[in-house]
């Protein structure tokens, strides 16, 4: 049977005659007590070395010992905390490509690579190795003179400072350390170790199978915090969780990524290859076949990319979406210098005063870290400039997750009404629901009736037989960075393909055949065919909201003379969003946007479930949703008996709180028809994406409808182009059906649900009966004003130390509302236009601590929500 034997060393001290000028650490040797006590449990034979006992002979030596001991299908856990270094080297040509070994700082000396991969040699073949370093290894780049034009040194310069104005310590030697340590030692004790290792591959002829997790990449630092270093801190929280009692090494460093991405966690492994030790938890000393070999791996250890594809074993309430970070830099005078990305960062766009980068190793959760760390190096330059990230992404909404487009099941989403056989192709179209068909019908018989709406959303794909009659190839545009402007096709491998296809298809669908709904419906398929389509691409996929492009494609709508603007999409707001909203106000262009979905496996809650932004803001429509048996859209509401299990029977449209639903209008969803590519159509259409184009089709035929009224009148002149968005408005909130459909219509619905016929029967209203919405950005920036005075009262602005605005560290914490779960259920019932009721929330001890305590907050949020 397997053995386990363990070793662990944690140094906090080190002997200072040679290691002059270099600070004590707090808790090195706490991580190391924590390894050994873990490994007990699981039953290992443990051995610690602490502080002054930590010294060079005295790890090797015991890393002979386990060698001699252990045999085929053992296991080695080897943990180690404390400073790491570097020392120059040389080696011979064809002998690896390193110019510096890594190190341990052990007690007396510095223990090379080199000689932990000599001491690895020893132990037999198919044994193996585990190791957890929790320290630093400095590269080369670091110690090079820094390029002040390389915006990823600038980053990692910044991540560095955020980390140290929180009193977190690096576990990296000092720089003069390490110079005086090569003075008075280089010759001495390091040359000679040195010389033995020169035309010897470090990881050469290893015949154990080794994994090694380490704390931070060869180029980084990591960091030691009040009880354990932030690496072996994340370990702790990771093991206390079930789900994790079985993953991978990899999947542990992946989750482990999640939780910080400064520094960022490596791993690499290399010797004999064991299908076992592979695949199963690798602390686990009792493994089937823990001996079998099956090869070797040829020894690489440069730095493993970070992995962006999900398992298909990972539970779906802990879907993630693999995204890297975006930023836009706005600079307020162009920079002398010209900037590059360096080797973290790739920059997208360069626009005049403006750049758009991509963090390559930064998921978008901690985009917010990045953007203060970024600013405030730029700042310490002298470029003033602001920093703030660009892409909202909707975690829940994975390809999986998601019943829209789904091609190989044309039928209902059997829990949710209607289904066989009273609903039929086209029932939202009818009568009984939103009347589009016959208002449709009314306004084509109007002689020159005509309406523009620009759609946005993730574009179309071409050859389908309901594309909008009008759609307008010639003015189509990608706002999606590296794709060709000229063309608004959506493409199959984003992972959500067909969702611009099927709101398309919703909005101004053309005629269909009884053929292509089988047999269940004939004529048109949308609620304003008569309309010209703009198409506008404005993400790769449904789950990505980026407010730049969102708000270029806004400016773009009222440059091409749309007057509607539909979009199927949600996300985090920005003043730049705000501003684009305005703009198409003050154009007089309605905005309907989806309120959101969010969904539920048992209790799990994915996404806040309420209106988020655009929708939120009261210059736009929020679509909200209702049931074919005018039920609100909500799991609640679901007939007694049906059942309840993963996928889109859990996903449910977003309504409240109360202020973020003044503006909304309910239409018909789920199960509308959908535009597929193995089927013409299915039937489970779903979420306020299938709400949205209907309310947005009715906006478009009461213009076409009314515009004769609407010009005599004098809303198509400037200045007062608003009044046509609240008379179109006014029309389809007076006339929607409230209590004689559902009593707590005003909850769920806002201003009830939609009647596209009885709304044309509504006259323009009088401008005295008009009043201007308020500004998108006004009410945005006032709760960030709110939030920014608070964080002006804390302790972070008390100090003289650089920190970010503090409206810039307000509209994080908004966006970490929207970002955490556990913030959710706040999120989801607070009043943003309450400035009293946000900051008593955010002042409470625990809201504090929540923030302390997420992962997705900034080191500078985490600051500046201490008194």
């Amino acid at each position: 049977m397997s053995k386990g034997y363990s070793l662990h060393i944690g140094l906090n001290k080190l002997d200072v005659d040679h290691y002059p000028g270099v600070p004590a650490l707090k808790a090195a040797v706490n991580d190391a007590v924590f390894w050994e006590s873990y490994a007990r449990k699981l039953g290992y034979e443990p051995q610690s070395l602490h502080d002054a006992a930590a010294t060079d002979s005295a790890v090797l030596s015991a890393l002979r010992a386990n060698a001699g001991k252990m045999e085929p299908g053992d296991i080695l856990l080897l943990t180690y905390a404390g400073h790491g270094s570097h020392v120059p080297n040389e080696k011979a040509e064809g002998f690896d490509d390193e110019r510096e070994d890594q190190t341990w700082c052990l007690y007396n000396r510095e223990l090379l690579d080199d000689e932990l991969f000599e001491a690895f040699r020893a132990f037999k073949e198919g044994t193996r190795i585990l190791v957890v370093s929790d320290s630093c290894h400095s590269g080369t780049i670091v110690r090079a003179l820094p390029d002040e034009t390389d915006l990823s040194v600038m980053l990692e310069s910044g991540l560095n400072r955020a980390a140290s104005a929180r009193g977190l310590r690096s576990r990296k030697l000092p720089l003069e350390a390490e110079q005086e340590i090569m003075m008075r030692f280089g010759e001495k004790v390091y040359e000679p170790l040195q010389k033995k290792y020169r035309k010897t591959a470090q990881a050469g002829n290893v015949k154990a199978a080794v994994k090694l997790m380490a704390a931070c990449q060869d180029d980084q630092t990591t960091y030691d915090g009040e009880a354990n270093g932030i690496f072996t801190e994340a370990f702790i929280q990771l093991f206390d969780q079930p789900s994790m009692q079985k993953a991978t090494a990899e999947t542990l460093i992946d989750e482990i990524r999640e939780k910080y991405y400064f520094p960022r966690p490596n791993f690499f492994q290399y010797g004999a290859i064991i299908p076992s030790f592979d695949k199963s938890f690798p602390f686990t000393i009792y493994i089937p076949d823990a001996d079998k070999i099956k090869g070797f791996r040829r020894p690489d250890l440069r730095p493993a990319p970070v992995r962006r594809s999900l398992s298909l074993e990972e539970q779906w309430d802990n879907v993630k979406v693999k995204k890297n970070a975006q930023l836009l830099v706005t600079f307020e005078e162009k920079p002398d210098a010209g900037l590059s990305g360096g080797k973290d960062i790739e920059i997208l766009e360069q626009d005049g005063n403006t750049l758009l980068i991509e963090l390559k190793n930064t998921p978008h959760e901690h985009s917010w870290s990045a953007a203060h760390a970024l600013h405030q190096e730029l700042m310490a330059k002298g470029w003033k400039a602001t920093v703030e990230p660009v892409l909202s992404v909707n975690p829940a909404q994975d390809k999986r997750a998601t019943r829209e487009g789904d091609a190989n099941n044309p039928d209902f989403i059997r829990e949710w009404p209607p289904a066989h056989p009273e609903g039929k192709i086209g029932w939202h179209l009818d009568d009984d629901h939103s009347q589009l068909k016959k208002a449709n019908e009314a306004v084509s018989a109007k002689p020159g009736a005509h309406v523009c709406i620009a759609h946005l959303d993730t574009g179309y794909i071409a050859g389908h037989t309901a594309l909008p009659q009008k759609l307008d190839f010639a003015r189509q545009r990608s706002f999606v960075k590296k794709e060709d402007p000229s063309q608004a096709i959506d493409k199959p491998e984003s992972g959500q393909d067909g969702h611009g296809l099927g709101t398309m298809i919703l909005l101004a669908g053309n005629k269909v055949t009884a053929e292509d709904t089988f047999g269940e419906y004939e004529g048109f398929i949308g609620g304003a065919p008569l309309a010209d389509v703009v198409p506008m691409r404005i993400s790769e996929s449904v789950v990505i909201m980026n407010d730049k492009n969102f708000s270029e494609a806004l400016s773009y709508a009222i440059e091409t003379g749309c007057e509607v603007v539909t979009m199927s999409m949600a996300g985090k707001p920005s003043n730049r969003m705000a501003k684009a909203v305005n703009g198409a106000y003050e154009a007089g262009i309605v905005v309907v946007s989806a309120a959101s979905n969010c969904w539920y496996k048992g209790t799990g809650n994915l996404l806040p479930k309420c209106v988020m932004y655009p929708a939120a803001f009261e210059r736009v429509i929020a679509a909200t949703g209702a049931m074919y048996n005018h039920k609100p859209y909500d799991v609640d509401f679901l007939q007694p008996g049906s059942e309840r299990a993963i996928g889109t029977q859990y996903m449910q449209g977003s309504w409240g709180p109360a202020s973020r639903m003044t503006r909304a209008l309910a239409a018909y969803t789920p199960n509308t028809p959908w535009a597929s590519s193995k089927h013409k159509f299915v039937r489970s259409g779903g979420g306020t994406s299938s709400a949205t184009p209907q309310v947005a089709a009715a906006a478009a035929l009461y213009i076409a409808f009314h515009r004769e009224e609407l010009e005599r009148k004098g809303y198509y002149q400037e200045g007062r182009k608003w009044l046509k968005v609240e008379a179109v408005r006014h029309a389809l909130y007076t006339s929607a059906a409230k209590e004689q459909l559902f009593p707590d219509w005003q909850k769920y619905y806002g201003n009830g649900v939609l009647k596209a016929f009885d709304a044309l029967q509504v006259p323009v209203a009088d401008e005295s009966a008009l009043m201007q919405s308020p500004s998108a950005e006004s009410t945005l920036f006032g709760v960030v004003e709110t939030i920014g005075s608070f964080f002006k009262r804390r302790r972070l602005f008390r100090s003289a130390e650089p920190k970010p605005e503090a409206e810039a560290l307000a509209m994080e914490l908004l966006h970490l509302l929207q970002t955490d779960p556990q913030f959710f259920p706040l999120f989801s019932r607070l009043d943003l236009n309450d400035p009293a009721a946000v900051e008593a929330e955010v002042s409470k001890n625990e809201f504090r601590d929540k923030v302390l305590q997420s992962p997705y907050a900034s080191e500078y949020l985490k600051e500046g929500m201490m008194t």
